[in-house]
């Protein structure tokens, strides 16, 4: 099976910021399988650390509809905290209590240029269904200048809190201009063989004072 909470694109400690509209939408196709999920979010920030939202999320004969609080602060350009809890409700079931998703966003530069960065994602799924789930998503970036916009690509691991799963690679690019980002991500290299986890996806952050 195609492990559904895999294979995220990073998030950063940062929220949309004061009267701005964030939005991400994904495409996630497993190869090998006939198994394709999708997740799409809106939320609008209310001062500079605060932004609430929803979510949907659909995976096979399964679709989840969440609602998002979260929190963030850039401290210093080496180290920004953020969290966000996403209680869910089951689409397909008359709005039953799915899931809660809980996540911790670090991130930081490591050169004084900002251009080579780290990230890491954690994130636990407390489920009503199914076992509880922690995760860890940690990366290395690297910013370079692309036309008008820039181009980022980044390489990671991912590994199982609870001992469970084997680590794996994450690899991805992110392409950057104006106030949208288009990103392209993988994961299962090693352990999935022949079952790649690809995801397509795009986000923006507008303002709407």
């Amino acid at each position: 099976m195609c492990n559904a909470a895999f294979s995220q694109v990073p998030f950063f400690a940062g929220t949309a910021g004061n009267g701005n509209l964030y939005g991400y939408t994904s495409l996630k196709i497993c190869t090998g399988h006939n198994s394709q999920e999708t997740y799409s979010c809106l939320q609008y920030g209310i001062g500079d650390q605060i932004a609430v939202g929803a979510d949907i999320s659909a995976n096979g004969d399964k679709a989840y509809w969440g609602t998002i609080v979260r929190w963030g602060k850039q401290i210093c350009p080496y180290f920004g905290i953020g969290a966000q809890v996403t209680p869910a409700l089951d689409l397909t079931d008359n709005l039953k209590y799915g899931h809660t998703t809980a996540a911790l966003f670090l991130n930081g530069n490591i050169t004084a240029n900002g251009k080579l960065f780290w990230c890491s994602n954690t994130w636990s799924g407390i489920n009503n269904d199914a076992d509880n789930t922690i995760s860890n998503w940690g990366y290395l970036g690297y910013s370079l200048k692309a036309g008008e916009g820039s181009i980022t690509p980044m390489l990671g691991l991912e590994h199982d809190w609870k001992g469970e799963i084997d680590p794996d690679m994450l690899a991805g690019v992110y392409y950057s201009f104006g106030k949208w980002n288009v990103y392209l991500w993988g994961s299962d290299f090693i352990n999935a063989k022949d079952d790649l986890r690809i995801v397509i996806g795009a986000d923006f952050n507008l303002s709407v004072k």
